[in-house]
């Protein structure tokens, strides 16, 4: 159909070439030429005829071809659109990214804090663990020691309670043969007292009986004042 337009837009346009040729060739150079009409009317009305059939479908392509210039003007502002939206998006992503980055950056930084605060305190711990460990055996060293300590103390004490009795057996045997046989009495307050003391009489509590003066200060007894 296209082409039987174009043949016709062509004969109209053969036609009217024609007669302006014919014009001009009458006017300047042959004025004895007569103007074909058999030439000029098939041609223009064939023209008009051509045009006039085929240009419906002319214009049903001129309306398709401008539906699809429309729809394609439409995808392109969607696809801008999109294009926008896209670009938003990804400028979008990139702002999340950088602030995971600078995040991850920042949990890096705070787990390296973390694992040389964990590497100090296993160091303090194992200190600790060493001095619990040293403190323990010191303790039981003492222990160990107080423990010999308080065995010889009550062993001394046992010796000394055994020695007491013995001396304190022989002392009331020798106290029983002195108050026979010595006159120096001994009293509780570690004082001695002759026959020519004040307070002789007034003795009564005797501990110890002395045969001499040397002997009541040798066991640790001292003369009254008076």
């Amino acid at each position: 159909m296209e082409f039987f337009y174009a043949i016709g837009f062509f004969s109209i346009i053969f036609s009217l070439g024609y007669a302006v040729f014919h014009l001009i060739r009458k006017k300047f150079f042959s004025p004895d030429k007569r103007f074909s009409k058999k030439i000029f009317y098939p041609f223009l009305i064939g023209g008009f005829l051509l045009c006039a059939a085929t240009s419906p479908y002319t214009d049903q392509k001129t309306y398709a071809g401008e539906n699809e210039t429309k729809e394609q003007t439409a995808q392109i502002k969607e696809l801008t659109s999109e294009k926008t939206s896209l670009s938003n998006e990804i400028k979008s992503l990139k702002e999340r990214i950088q602030e995971t980055n600078e995040t991850l950056a920042s949990v890096k930084t705070e787990n390296e804090t973390l694992k040389k605060e964990n590497e100090n305190l296993l160091k303090e711990k194992d200190k600790l663990a060493k001095d619990k460990k040293s403190a323990e055996k010191k303790l039981a060293g003492v222990q160990k020691n107080s423990a010999k300590t308080k065995q010889a103390q009550a062993d001394k004490q046992t010796e000394a309670a055994s020695a007491g009795q013995n001396k304190s057996s022989g002392s009331s045997k020798k106290t029983a043969e002195h108050s026979q046989e010595c006159n120096i009495k001994g009293s509780v307050n570690k004082i001695y007292h002759t026959p020519r003391s004040t307070y002789y009489d007034r003795t009564k509590n005797v501990v110890q009986w002395f045969c001499s003066e040397q002997e009541a200060q040798d066991a640790g007894y001292r003369p009254p004042k008076r």
